[in-house]
């Protein structure tokens, strides 16, 4: 199952880092990767909870929370023939005033290993992107 990983350190409280990237609906207007979220269920981030994420060079996907512990991680699965996607959204308390966010990708099922392979490049670019997205929005331009 190929996984892929990137990790960022953020000057700001757990709380502020936290609210930016659950709220997962406003994800468009600050995160160049995701042209459109679509929350399937309505309201904040909750186990169970569906939402249909747009992103430049791919397919739309359907994600399900499958796992909410809040104000340390999400986790969310999308699903297509042959195919299954894993994204961990992580934040951990790295130091006072700083956390350490971790973003993690994984491809299973039958396909998971050839997708993976084909789309290596552009994972890492979109999870690299994001944890610096997610960093200057928390943080502020320099």
């Amino acid at each position: 199952m190929p996984r892929y990983e990137t990790s960022i350190s953020i000057r700001a409280p757990r709380e502020t880092v936290w609210n930016a990237l659950s709220d997962v609906a406003s994800w468009p207007a600050w995160l160049p990767t995701v042209t459109h979220v679509e929350p399937l269920d309505g309201g904040p981030l909750l186990a169970g909870r569906r939402y249909r994420v747009s992103q430049p060079k791919l397919q739309p996907v359907t994600w399900v929370v499958t796992e909410l512990e809040p104000p340390h991680h999400f986790t969310w699965q999308g699903r297509s023939p042959g195919l299954s996607l894993l994204a961990e959204h992580i934040v951990d308390q790295d130091s006072p005033g700083s956390v350490r966010v971790v973003l993690r990708f994984s491809f299973a099922g039958p396909l998971g290993g050839l997708i993976g392979a084909l789309y290596r490049s552009v994972t890492e670019r979109y999870i690299a992107s994001e944890a610096a997205a997610l960093k200057q929005k928390v943080e502020g331009p320099r």
